[in-house]
């Protein structure tokens, strides 16, 4: 049998808008050092999409099973995806990735697009480099919901984070609100209008909620709030 990492302590699937859930869990970077995570459960026409999948407590799976079966498991961003295999050996849900992603225990599974998991569903490319793939899904459903990974957070609480990281977060700007984090920036060496150039695909889409791989939701108005921090991190 394989092994997997063990379940962190986690909140509730909580329905944030029509046919869209989420769940705040946590990951452990080392030792006193835990941060807040995000997973994406949508209701599909054929089953569940999970995005941003987090290992579930017993009870927490149950809940999961009661809203449905696991279909489809969308890797959005190199950096997460720790838990997929092990989400892959339990469901065997179709896997859909971006061209180039660094998986690791899991296949290639299909092309994230608008062909699916979700119809009408639209991918913005960062066109990061090899070792920093990310993208963003938003889709149709709740009045238009984009879904992101580590780009675009939502920087409004702790919830679930260790005390150093409580502490440091914020020194690093991981604070705000809805924001283009600058160690996001740093990492892939962008600053000025390069920030604009890279996430530009964000600007012409029409969305009222966001979900990121941290933080909770944000419902009504998001689309506003994440041209403001495109902007903001532009200057």
């Amino acid at each position: 049998m394989p092994t997997f990492p063990a379940a962190l302590p986690h909140g509730p699937l909580t329905r944030v808008a029509d046919r869209i859930h989420t769940l705040r869990g946590r990951f452990r970077m080392g030792a006193g050092m835990i941060i807040s995570r995000t997973m994406t459960v949508i209701e599909g026409d054929d089953g569940l999409v999970v995005v941003s999948a987090i290992r579930l407590s017993d009870a927490g799976h149950a809940e999961l099973d009661a809203l449905g079966r696991v279909r489809h498991l969308i890797k959005l961003g190199d950096a997460h995806g720790i838990d997929d295999p092990y989400y892959v050996d339990r469901y065997a849900p179709q896997i859909w990735t971006l061209p180039g992603a660094r998986l690791v225990g899991i296949g290639a599974g299909r092309r994230l697009g608008p062909d699916g998991p979700i119809a009408g569903g639209t991918v913005v490319d960062y066109g990061t480099p090899a070792g920093q793939r990310e993208a963003a899904y938003r889709i149709p459903y709740a009045g238009g919901t984009l879904i992101t990974c580590d780009a675009i957070q939502n920087c409004v609480d702790s919830e679930g984070a260790s005390l150093m990281i409580r502490l440091v977060t914020p020194l690093l700007g991981f604070t705000g609100g809805v924001i283009v984090p600058r160690m996001w920036r740093r990492k892939r060496k962008l600053a000025g209008t390069a920030v604009r150039d890279t996430l530009g695909g964000l600007l012409p889409l029409t969305f009222a909620n966001l979900v990121t791989g941290h933080g909770p939701a944000v419902v009504g108005g998001a689309d506003e709030a994440v041209w403001a921090a495109i902007a903001h991190a532009s200057r």
